[in-house]
């Protein structure tokens, strides 16, 4: 599941059939492995199996085909980052507790390319065409606000005070998630990773670590 803001982007358009999607899925691995500017259309000739014309009427050019890979990584991913957070199921420190820890452990696993493919090319757009900076700053604002809306929820629930600014909380939780995602890429292991998230919690206010041990193992969902 993709936060609610993300919708929006779907108006591009998606490619349906299974052996399209599968496709999609290699490209969307040879971008987030080398980044756009390294990634050559040879590059994704050879991800996809598919020639030059199938892949141009399939997704588009170079640019359309970065776009909606990553979609396809909110597709892919959204629902294990995002859906906890929200459902509101828990305590809001064990909701951002999980949200952090499942991002870097995602940027960590073997089976993908390291670091999170959404930060690692936000880092590269910033030297990139102005197409790709809005969109991922589009991208990065549903973030935060997904963030900012569980907050809210705590507030609501009493799990943080009124006063709380809930929009420089969300900024401050966000760049965790950059943070943990580089830390990952840089070769961080699982238990570096955790120190880093148990740190980070007790920035947050009403941190209490009686609330964290008594809340289920932390599993990484499949």
């Amino acid at each position: 599941m993709r936060p609610a803001s993300l919708e929006v982007f779907m108006s591009r358009g998606r490619p349906r059939k299974v052996e399209t999607e599968q496709a999609l899925h290699a490209i969307m691995r040879a971008f987030w492995q080398n980044g756009f500017k390294a990634t050559s259309m040879n590059d994704l000739v050879d991800a996809s199996g598919m020639a030059k014309p199938g892949l141009y009427a399939a997704f588009g050019d170079k640019e359309a085909m970065f776009e909606k890979s990553l979609l396809h990584y909110f597709d892919c991913y959204g629902d294990m980052v995002f859906g906890p957070l929200t459902q509101a199921q828990h305590h809001y420190l064990v909701d951002l507790r999980e949200l952090i820890r499942t991002v870097g452990y995602l940027a960590a696993d073997d089976s993908t390319p390291m670091g999170c493919f959404l930060f690692n090319s936000q880092v590269e757009a910033a030297y990139g065409s102005e197409r790709h900076k809005t969109l991922l700053k589009d991208l990065g604002s549903a973030r935060i606000e997904a963030i900012r809306t569980r907050l809210l929820k705590a507030v609501g629930a009493g799990e943080i005070t009124g006063e709380c600014d809930t929009d420089a909380l969300a900024t401050f939780i966000d760049g965790q998630l950059a943070a943990v995602s580089i830390l990952a890429r840089c070769g961080g292991t699982k238990a570096q990773i955790d120190t880093f998230v148990e740190t980070a919690m007790k920035a947050l206010p009403s941190y209490s670590p009686e609330v964290l041990e008594h809340s289920s193992e932390f599993t990484l969902r499949q």
